[in-house]
């Protein structure tokens, strides 16, 4: 009975520990991939912090129209120290202020907060499309990475087998030394290889964690294949994409806002500012004292009188330093023309690039669509060769070098297509992300 009890226990314990397991385990595919970046991922969410400032900024612009209001409170007095001057105790003195200026750069300045919103905007939708791309490509490469290790996996099988054959053929005598030997270098030479692409994997699913915004120690397992994307659309037709891209698009909100920042300080600086104050004081007297009023001396003789004041003007203020030719506001203004100028250079050169790019990109895919059509040819003639080898080795016409050599050709064959198709659909997801597209409409 305590067997069977302990044997529960146990049973239970097992159980619940592979839950544990198995709850603990992520299952990806690349949209919950995709998912968990937007969500979880440390560098969007600082970004989306500047864009929640510069939101903050839009909301609360009214305050630009907000007065200036101060509040004063004082207490004080005098007295005479070598002389026989009266004493006086302030009982209290209080003041408000209102300062009210009016100026048109408040109207550029309201702009140039939209602008920055904007701006934070754009780049926020950026680096989040970069985040996806670097998820894609990384989650493509996972994808690769284990179909690689499949394919190292069923060689070092296959190679497992051949040596056994060998093995009983050289037990047999109808294998020598050199067959023997052969296929146990064919299984070493294929181990290192296969080591490699582990530590490969491993690090590539560390990065993937860090971007998706998980712990390095969590159990991840990615599921998918390598997509059988085509690039249809020629050159030119991609071409017409380029001045939409988020990248030019800054380019143009940076150029606005430096023009509202100009417009806004040059008004500030050289157009009349209206001017509105007002103010309330009032000025209480606590205690006044004498001395000759009472030569007997005694307390002092409180008075008890207050006094109060309403002020207010209304005035205009004509700036005339900012007309000085070289001036400061001058100076000033003439260096955001120039930040102007080399914007518009910039996102000229930029464009350029960006054409340039496409032009290398486009030309690329191209040329690894040859390539995979090649690989896949060498493909199905290394399957046949090996299959030819074998037949040819168990019929005595061959040695087991020939074999062994015919698997590892189908084995880099198989390595070189799957290489490619990675390298076809990365470089597809760099061109979509280049224009701004889906990866559908390329």
């Amino acid at each position: 009975m305590k067997k069977f009890t302990y044997a529960c226990v146990l049973g239970l314990v097992f159980c619940c520990a592979l839950f544990t397991l198995s709850a603990e385990q992520v299952n990806l595919t690349l949209e919950t991939a995709l998912d968990m970046a937007r969500e979880h991922n440390l560098s969007l969410q600082s970004q989306f912090i500047d864009v929640n400032q510069a939101r903050r900024d839009v909301d609360t612009s009214w305050n630009l129209f907000i007065p200036s209001v101060n509040l004063s409170l004082s207490h004080g007095g005098q007295m005479g120290v070598f002389s026989d001057a009266s004493t006086t105790i302030s009982g209290l003195q209080a003041g408000l202020s209102v300062d009210f200026p009016l100026n048109l750069a408040v109207r550029d300045q309201l702009e140039t907060y939209n602008l920055s919103y904007e701006i934070k905007q754009v780049t926020y939708a950026q680096a989040q499309a970069e985040i996806e791309r670097s998820v894609t490509k990384l989650f493509f490469a996972l994808i690769s990475e284990k179909e690689n290790l499949t394919i190292q996996e069923r060689n070092i099988e296959l190679a497992q087998k051949q040596f056994e054959k060998v093995a009983a053929n050289y037990e047999a005598g109808f294998a020598s030394d050199l067959d023997l030997l052969t296929a146990q270098l064919g299984i070493d030479r294929l181990l290192p290889e296969y080591h490699q692409a582990e530590i490969s994997y491993e690090g590539k699913l560390l990065s993937l964690k860090a971007l998706l915004g998980l712990a390095l120690d969590a159990d991840i397992v990615v599921h998918g294949d390598l997509p059988d994307w085509k690039l249809t659309h020629t050159l030119e037709s991609l071409k017409q994409y380029i001045s939409s891209t988020r990248t030019l698009q800054l380019y143009a909100l940076n150029a606005a806002s430096i023009e509202s920042g100009k417009k806004a300080q040059a008004k500030n600086a050289l157009t009349p500012t209206l001017r509105l104050s007002t103010g309330y004081t009032i000025n209480t007297d606590a205690i006044k004292s004498d001395p000759m009023a009472n030569p007997f001396g005694g307390p002092p003789i409180p008075t008890g009188t207050w006094t109060d004041a309403f002020q207010y003007s209304v005035s205009v203020i004509v700036p005339l330093d900012g007309h000085i030719p070289n001036s400061r506001t001058k100076v000033s203004l003439a260096k955001m023309d120039d930040s102007l100028r080399k914007l518009q250079l910039e996102r000229e050169q930029t464009k350029i690039q960006l054409e340039q790019s496409l032009i290398t990109q486009v030309r690329t895919l191209e040329n690894l669509q040859k390539q995979m059509h090649v690989a896949r040819s060498n493909l199905t003639l290394s399957q046949r060769v090996y299959e030819m080898n074998t037949l040819q080795y168990a019929s005595g016409y061959v040695d087991y070098f020939s074999v062994e050599k015919a698997q590892q050709d189908v084995l880099l064959a198989e390595q070189s297509l799957l290489l490619l198709s990675f390298q076809y659909a990365s470089a597809l997801v760099d061109l979509a992300y280049d224009l701004q597209l889906d990866v559908n409409e390329l």
